[in-house]
């Protein structure tokens, strides 16, 4: 069976290859590859869910090729199927078919028509990943697959100006999920001493002695899977950025945050159940998140006044509902309810548009004026105050903004004098004594050594919170980036050992990169075109071959699977020791906040409403 199951990843890769040799205008070459595609891959899970079924209905592990080998880590496309993932994808699969041969109208005549089914392939080829994956790097790579086709399935319509703003609000938190699942891949290393595949992930037994305790690993391993699945599946706080991401069209929606990808929270806690199932606290605590946000998202979809909004709450309150059975150890009947309510959502938001009109058009025949509420009386204030949270969302969209991002950015506010010129003379001769000082440790004073660790993850922290509020010049912030990212491989390099491979295969892809984003940006410049980040410029109407070289080398500095940064990311976070939480929060935060800059980067330059006066131009509220 091991062959087949790598088909159902070749398959989409190949529909994707193909995809991109067509025009734009050639809608029917495009479909008919997407749907053909996805229909070869339904096909060929009927033949691995009958093998399945004869073999006795036990899951499957098939080792795949390993990419890279080290200590503790081995980078190895693994695949696991099972019944959870089996079920999965057959639901995937089909609410995909369905969503293509909708889209074929729907998107007609789109000038990305094009660019619109080939980022639904890719979405659906990190979807199988993360159902099949058999250890959890392989589970990361389709994980950030996820995340990059979120943001620009939401951005679809890049002329706009609220489609792009609630895509960067949505990849800012996909971000601290995509680091979150880092974090329990780097702490499972230093417990185990290997890489796990959820084959063999009985429970805790670990053949190594430990600098923490037992109940740190206990704690911190299942909380950063937690934090992980609470982002994507939008549970409390972090719900808010589930109807922003129904600015994309309605299609892309109903597969992505409607059925599919928003329920893939549920999925990682039932594949990392073993590291939680015998803690009481953290079955307490998930039953007690799904709780809260179910009352949350009940009495915000009763008084949203769009309908995908409503949609948007009312898949919150069920996948809560979710969380709730996971809690109680149904996962069985939380894979059920998974399903019905996929099924349901994409339905629903497929009709949406006709459900709207119709509404629209019976208000206008039929219109009954509202009856004014009384104030009078306990419960009537406590229905209007219900009332009042619930339009505004329960305020989580200003909590995430006035808590999380926005004390990062009066920090780097305060460094506003660091002009471009004082940037380099700041932080070239730096990086040239640590760089020397990396090759000539025996020279340096043990103690010292001790320290800069710590020293250069915070030089790097302090150039990438520049970039984060740099506005005056796109070139200056993708430095700033490149800037961090040398000081990082410094701090890991300072930490132990100097691996000369590891660094190697970390900044390879950094370099490739960075000059082609440079080489990107000097071409819009000598073109006389704006590349300030005070505003949307909207270079990809006038540049669309330049927009999608930016992209490639923007997911590629961003360390998205595609360089060998990717594994050498992994790799160097290796090197962290377990009690070394200083310098844990230093990367943390820097591996966060450099993606941000460069999602932000491209957004600005290529993306939003164009500058040109000879333009058809998007109102801001469009």
């Amino acid at each position: 069976m091991s062959w087949i199951l790598f088909l159902l990843l070749l398959v989409p890769i190949l529909s994707l290859a193909i995809g991109f040799t067509f025009d734009n205008a050639q809608e029917k070459p495009i479909f008919y590859t997407s749907v053909v595609g996805v229909a070869i891959n339904f096909l060929i899970l009927s033949i691995v869910g009958v093998q399945w079924l004869v073999s006795g209905m036990q899951p499957v592990f098939v080792e795949g090729p390993v990419l890279f080998h080290a200590a503790e880590t081995d980078v190895a496309l693994d695949l696991y199927l099972d019944l959870y993932s089996l079920v999965y994808l057959f639901t995937a699969t089909f609410i995909m078919g369905i969503v293509l041969v909708f889209s074929r109208t729907y998107v007609h005549r789109e000038k990305g028509y094009k660019r619109f089914f080939n980022n639904l392939k890719f979405f659906y080829f990190g979807l199988v990943m993360v159902l099949m994956a058999g250890n959890l790097e392989t589970l990361f790579v389709g994980w950030e697959v996820l995340g990059a086709t979120s943001f620009f399935l939401i951005a679809f319509y890049r002329g706009r100006y609220l489609p792009v703003k609630n895509g960067l609000k949505v990849v800012s938190l996909y971000r601290i999920a995509d680091i979150a699942l880092l974090l329990g891949i780097w702490v499972c290393h230093h417990y185990f001493g290997y890489s796990v595949n959820f084959n063999d992930l009985k429970g805790w037994h670990s053949p190594q002695p430990h600098i923490l305790s037992e109940g740190f690993y206990t704690f911190f391993i299942p909380m950063t899977f937690l934090l992980a699945a609470m982002v994507k599946s939008a549970q409390i706080p972090f719900s808010s950025w589930l109807p922003r991401a129904m600015e994309g069209p309605t299609t892309s929606s109903a597969v992505f945050y409607g059925s599919l990808s928003v329920h893939i929270g549920v999925f990682l806690l039932i594949r990392t159940a073993p590291f939680w199932e015998d803690n009481l606290v953290f079955h307490i605590l998930i039953g007690l998140i799904g709780l809260l946000t179910v009352v949350m998202a009940t009495i915000t979809a009763r008084v949203q006044s769009t309908i995908k909004t409503q949609i948007a709450y009312s898949s919150i309150a069920q996948i809560g509902i979710m969380f709730i059975e996971v809690s109680l150890g149904l996962y069985l009947v939380a894979l059920i309810h998974l399903v019905g309510n996929a099924l349901l959502r994409s339905h629903q938001l497929m009709i949406s548009p006709s459900v709207l009109s119709y509404r629209i058009h019976d208000q206008f025949f039929h219109f009954h004026p509202p009856v004014q509420p009384s104030t009078k009386g306990f419960w009537n204030k406590l229905k209007l105050s219900l009332f009042v949270l619930g339009v505004k969302e329960f305020n989580l969209d200003n909590f995430m903004f006035r808590y999380l991002w926005q004390p990062l950015k009066k920090i780097g506010n305060l460094l506003h004098f660091m002009d471009e010129r004082k940037t380099y003379i700041l932080a070239l001769p730096p990086y040239l004594m640590g760089l020397y000082g990396v090759y000539h440790k025996d020279l340096l004073p043990a103690q010292l050594v001790g320290f800069l660790p710590e020293l250069f993850g915070a030089f790097s922290l302090i150039f990438i919170l520049k970039a984060f509020v740099e506005r005056k010049s796109a070139l200056t912030a993708w430095v700033l980036i490149i800037i961090n990212q040398l000081y990082l491989s410094l701090a890991f390099g300072f930490n132990e050992a100097f691996d000369f491979n590891q660094v190697h295969i970390f900044l390879s892809g950094i370099f490739v990169s960075a000059f082609v984003g440079i080489w990107v940006i000097n071409k819009l410049r000598k073109r006389g075109e704006v590349v300030s980040l005070d505003q949307f410029n909207g270079h990809s109407y006038e540049y669309p071959r330049l927009t999608f070289i930016f992209a490639i080398a923007a997911l590629g500095l961003a360390g998205f699977p595609i360089t060998p940064t990717f594994i050498g990311e992994d790799l160097m976070l290796g090197h962290v020791h377990e009690n070394q939480f200083p310098l844990l929060i230093l990367i943390v935060l820097s591996l966060i906040l450099d993606g941000l800059v460069i999602f932000r980067i491209y957004s600005r330059l290529f993306m939003g409403p164009h500058t040109k006066g000879y333009h058809e131009v998007s109102y801001r509220s469009a």
